[in-house]
């Protein structure tokens, strides 16, 4: 089977707006060296929008489990994640803790301006 996934062009000050219609991001980025954090992780807490993000050495200095989003290693726990956080959506229990956990963050437009 194939597929194949369009995207458009977003203009700079799109960018949050389209973030921010999100309810859950989810981060796929490793590290190499362990060290370098995802910017888009960084980008969607601007936005307010929790993340799952896959794990390696570093990235709780960002995501904080549990708090502001969840880590996985596999990818059948973050299909367990996406499930559990998505019961009861739009007002389930856990998204909605994990989404005021990153209304704490510096917005976007801040962030950047900073």
């Amino acid at each position: 089977k194939r597929f194949c996934i369009l995207t458009m062009w977003l203009e700079a000050a799109d960018y949050p707006t389209m973030l921010s219609c999100a309810d859950l991001g989810v981060c796929l980025h490793t590290s190499t060296s362990g060290l370098d954090l995802p910017m888009k992780v960084v980008d969607m807490y601007g936005c307010g929008v929790p993340v799952c993000a896959v794990g390696f050495r570093c990235l709780e200095e960002l995501v904080h489990d549990g708090e502001n989003g969840l880590i996985f290693d596999t990818s059948e726990a973050l299909a367990g994640q996406i499930r559990r956080l998505l019961s009861g959506f739009p007002n389930g229990e856990e998204l909605g803790r994990l989404r005021s956990g990153v209304q704490t963050t510096v917005r976007w437009d801040a962030n950047w301006r900073e």
